[in-house]
């Protein structure tokens, strides 16, 4: 694995892919491969985990995931000062009911659910979605206000737009350390908050970067010219794959980017870290970067 290191989060090197957690809480993937898959995961170097205090099947089981991930890490053998945790609040749930909650009194106390289900404080907490009719001052203000009661040791973004960025980078004093958006060879939008990122030394977390749960079996599908690129390349000595151009792809656009796919089985994870050693020519990026394939967010607003 490749690490790069950020400006405003010096607990450790990063690495170039990371761990998304969610489909062993929410019920996609069977919760008792969760340890063995993301310890595997730790082991090849992708030592950044990626959950949220809503992922879970039910309503009832609000923040099943952050246990999951909290258990996993406090049981891996390199201890949990290697892994980097990162967690989400901002979504509520009631039955079947979903709403957002950006309020400064709701984020603090969902800071201190989130730290007492993981079993320590993560490493970077971050606002899930935004209600654009609550002031997205009021949930930077809380997320710093978590920092300082060592709640978190970072702050984050999820889902926010250019001019958001700029809002919490003035409120923050400049002390945003991440934001979660999604981009994929499927969904080319963010670029101007990617850039942003670029400029201000804020790792870019990729969410869904091989275009969400139902399409990364088939991506190349949505992105013909993957395939061909892929048919030039080997990896680790065999035929790379349309995902592993993917992600290749994605780190690519910017040092701050960290793709952070899900997966469920050893050998997607082993495929996954395995795709930063994938060197793209001249020639395939001219043709992945002229694919004209669009698609609506897989979660829009």
């Amino acid at each position: 694995m490749k690490f790069f290191s950020s400006p405003h989060f010096s607990q450790r090197p990063l690495p170039r892919i990371g761990v998304g957690a969610m489909p062993f809480g929410d019920g996609t993937a069977d919760p008792a491969n969760a340890e063995s898959v993301w310890h595997r995961s730790f082991d090849l170097g992708m030592t950044l985990i990626n959950t949220a205090d809503c992922y879970a099947p039910s309503a009832e089981a609000f923040g099943l995931n952050e246990v999951q991930v909290g258990n996993a890490v406090r049981s891996y053998a390199a201890g949990r000062d290697a892994i980097t945790v990162v967690t989400k609040n901002g979504l509520r749930r009631k039955g079947t009911d979903w709403w957002r909650d950006n309020t400064y009194d709701y984020m603090l106390s969902a800071a201190e659910a989130s730290a007492e289900r993981l079993g320590f404080a993560p490493d970077v907490l971050c606002l899930h979605r935004r209600n654009r009719e609550q002031p997205i001052e009021d949930a930077t203000r809380a997320l710093m206000t978590a920092r300082e009661r060592g709640l978190t040791k970072t702050i984050g973004m999820s889902n926010i737009t250019p001019d958001e960025f700029r809002a919490v980078w003035e409120v923050s004093e400049g002390t945003l350390a991440f934001v979660e958006n999604e981009r994929s060879p499927r969904y080319r939008d963010n670029t101007e908050v990617l850039d942003l990122c670029s400029e201000h030394g804020v790792v870019f977390l990729a969410w869904s970067p091989l275009g969400g749960a139902r399409l990364a079996h088939d991506i190349s599908s949505l992105a013909p010219a993957l395939t061909e690129v892929a048919s030039r390349h080997t990896v680790g000595g065999s035929p790379a794959t349309p995902q592993q151009v993917a992600l290749a792809w994605l780190l690519t656009q910017s040092p701050m980017m960290l793709p952070i796919p899900a997966f469920t089985r050893f050998e997607t994870a082993e495929a996954s870290a395995a795709s930063v050693e994938l060197m793209l020519t001249a020639e395939d990026l001219e043709l992945l970067n002229s694919d004209n394939y669009r698609a609506s967010s897989n979660f829009p607003d």
